[in-house]
């Protein structure tokens, strides 16, 4: 913990939806403005945020996340990403919120404490007065000092009488006040499920007025202040010149953009040129490819236009018949079914290729860490967030048994051939780096 110490921040939230990815963002946006180095981080199995993060710093943001990394692989990998850059992680939830109810385990709280990076937390105030001190106050203590905090930022204040009230009345507390934000329109992005809506989806703000913002109502000498920047000239990309031995296809679009950055960098790192294709537009797969992806997102709000891209279809049913391996996740199972019916219940046809239909649902039907027991692979940690289900998983479901963290709970998912791996459960491939290596041929030569 040690080599990472003071090599980052991390953005925490008191609940979800307090604020964390505008703050992250602004901030973003402002060390890109400055010519800062930096490199953005998203605690936990986020696919979203890090669009944002994206967006407003022209890197790929990098997911940390404790339960299906483990510490090592965590620790590791913010030592690699600040090798020559100073990390900014948002968390996931409130602080404390994790895969252990009554623990720190899995929370953003627990990556705080394996990195050693202090806590910059935000603090929704909207019609809030004194009284949030108090609520600060046990943050504090939970997290087991004002050690592990570099400030608070006041977010969604009334007026500037609010924020200097605020203001006022936090000074008792051992953490300085590093900015007060009102309702900015420019940040109140919509919300979907139980995230925000994708920044692919609409038109973020440019990312210079998120640093006037952020020069504007964040006091960001003092919060750089307290940090040893390193030299910009510096490059913190991780630079790979092997020769790639296979050429998959990743499918990269409005409609699929669920990726893990390590995801895609472990199939490079691994002999696997990445040849992006979008579903949506093109009228085939690549050609000369040896893989096919098809990672989660939205596809049902794009289920009109996917099924009418029947040349696509054809090519994805075709090529997946013919032998071509495909990994295809969530958004991909979806779209790889016999059709896709949405809440208004129209019906879709898609590819064809995992019998059934898919039914979109009003209720989320599986949430949160899931694990799979396999003598072959080992243990594969993974997740689910779906709000639809597969009509034939209880009759043709065949790939594997699938534990919920949370309960402990099984049950047989999934759908696979001899070339094909259909699941709703999201994987992080350095973790799953065996089951991979086998589904793409991706050993050594």
């Amino acid at each position: 913990m040690s080599e990472n110490k003071n090599k980052g921040i991390i953005v925490a939230g008191m609940h979800s939806s307090s604020g964390k990815t505008a703050v992250t963002s602004l901030v973003l946006a402002a060390m890109h403005k400055r010519g800062l180095s930096f490199q953005p981080f998203k605690i936990g199995p986020d696919y979203i945020d890090p669009g944002y993060h994206l967006h407003y710093s022209a890197k790929n943001s990098v997911n940390l996340d404790p339960w299906i990394m483990g510490q090592d692989h965590v620790v590791q990998a913010a030592r690699q990403f600040t090798k020559n850059a100073l990390g900014v992680a948002e968390g996931v939830m409130g602080l404390f919120d994790g895969s252990d109810p009554e623990t720190d385990a899995g929370s953003t709280m627990e990556i705080a404490r394996w990195l050693g990076w202090p806590i910059l937390l935000v603090v929704p105030c909207q019609n809030a007065g004194r009284s949030i001190t108090s609520a600060i106050q046990g943050f504090v203590r939970e997290a087991g000092g004002a050690k592990h905090f570099s400030g608070i930022i006041l977010n969604q204040v009334n007026s500037e009488s609010h924020a200097v009230y605020l203001r006022k009345a936090c000074k008792s507390l051992e953490i300085p006040v590093l900015g007060a934000l009102p309702e900015i329109p420019a940040l109140s992005w919509p919300e979907r499920h139980l995230g925000l809506q994708p920044g692919l989806e609409q038109k973020l703000p440019e990312p210079e007025l998120l640093a006037e913002l952020a020069e504007k109502h964040l006091e960001l000498d003092l919060l750089f202040k307290k940090f040893p920047f390193p030299n910009p000239a510096k490059k913190n990309e991780v630079q790979n010149n092997q020769k790639f031995r296979k050429r998959i296809a990743v499918a990269q679009d409005e409609a699929f953009h669920f990726y893990y950055y390590a995801n895609l960098e472990w199939l490079r790192q691994n002999g696997a040129e990445v040849v992006p294709f979008s579903p949506l537009k093109d009228r085939q797969i690549p050609e000369n490819v040896e893989g096919l992806i098809l990672g989660g997102g939205f596809p049902e709000v794009f289920a009109e236009e996917m099924s009418a891209n029947k040349s696509m279809l054809d090519s994805l049913k075709t090529s997946v018949e013919s032998g071509l391996p495909c990994y295809a996740e969530c958004g991909g199972l979806m779209v790889m079914a016999e059709g896709l019916k949405l809440q208004s219940g129209k019906l879709f046809p898609m590819a064809g290729v995992v019998p059934g239909i898919v039914e979109m649902t009003k209720q989320l039907q599986h949430f949160g860490y899931c694990k799979v027991e396999s003598p072959n692979f080992g243990e594969i940690r993974g997740h689910e967030f779906h709000y639809s289900h597969w009509t034939e998983e209880t009759k043709q479901a065949n790939l594997w048994e699938v534990t919920r963290h949370s309960t402990g709970i099984s049950r047989r998912e999934g759908y696979c051939t001899s070339n094909l791996h259909a699941s709703y459960v999201h994987l992080y491939f350095p973790q799953a780096s065996s089951l991979i290596r086998e589904i793409f041929d991706l050993f050594p030569d």
